[in-house]
């Protein structure tokens, strides 16, 4: 602790007043550490081992003051006032106070952890299976490059069959857009619309079921005298068709949904 004294004393020599203040009192020098007082020049060290110290105050202009430490706290106080507040110097560095401790030894110890059993797996009909497929592949590949020139003349074949095809299509095409006559065309057109079908198949085979327009017509289906005007308000019901309607509906509705 002695050590770390003298070096507060040691950076703080440099700290003096020279004027003299209210509040404070002339410290004499025996009340100074002999450290202090060796480290600040004004005193030998014959004079400080004799005992025999001048008066410093005197000497000099500027005044020394014992500054506040652990073995001696006193309080300085700031310029007077109504209430004084303390100020007092700080504890030295922690380093100096806290001793040094080894880890502590009951640490929990690290473990690797436990590694579980492998799972096999049952691959071999899997494997079988790609085995079968690139020993097939390897026979197709031999074959090809075995029977390569017998490949190409079909290919050539092939091809020479689709040419023959594409020709024949495009002659007939062609003998038909010269043989075309628009005349022709649109009376055959025309008279395919107005003619009515009596057989029971249509002329692609299908099965020929009637429209209900060439059942009856629009003046049978709403009981209207045949005429070549057409009413927009044909079809709809008067007032005393409604009426009986909404009495068919409701004896419906009687006779089949509440039975």
């Amino acid at each position: 602790m002695s050590g770390s004294v003298t070096l507060l004393a040691r950076k703080l020599n440099q700290f003096c007043i020279s004027r003299p203040l209210h509040g404070f009192h002339d410290t004499a020098l025996s009340h100074l550490p002999p450290a202090f007082l060796l480290n600040s020049g004004k005193v030998s060290k014959t004079e400080v081992l004799s005992g025999d110290l001048p008066n410093l105050a005197v000497a000099s202009k500027s005044r020394f003051y014992e500054l506040p430490a652990l073995e001696n706290a006193r309080r300085v106080y700031t310029f007077p006032t109504l209430y004084k507040s303390s100020v007092v110097a700080p504890a030295p560095l922690l380093t100096q106070i806290l001793e040094k401790m080894d880890p502590l030894p009951n640490i929990a110890p690290i473990e690797a952890p436990s590694r579980s059993l492998p799972t096999f797996i049952q691959l071999l009909p899997r494997l079988i299976t790609i085995r079968r497929k690139k020993m097939k592949k390897h026979k197709r590949l031999k074959r090809y490059d075995r029977d390569f020139f017998k490949y190409q003349k079909r290919h050539r074949e092939k091809k020479l069959r689709a040419e023959r095809e594409f020709i024949r299509r495009m002659k007939a095409h062609l003998t038909e857009l010269e043989s075309f006559d628009a005349e022709k065309y649109v009376e055959e057109t025309i008279a395919a619309a107005k003619k009515e079908w009596e057989a029971e198949f249509a002329p692609s085979g299908r099965k020929l079921y009637p429209h209900w327009s060439q059942l009856m017509s629009l003046e049978e289906l709403y009981d209207l005298p045949k005429s070549d005007y057409i009413d927009k308000k044909a079809g709809y019901a008067s007032e005393e068709d409604l009426k009986k309607i909404k009495e068919l509906k409701l004896e419906y509705e009687k006779k089949f949904r509440n039975a």
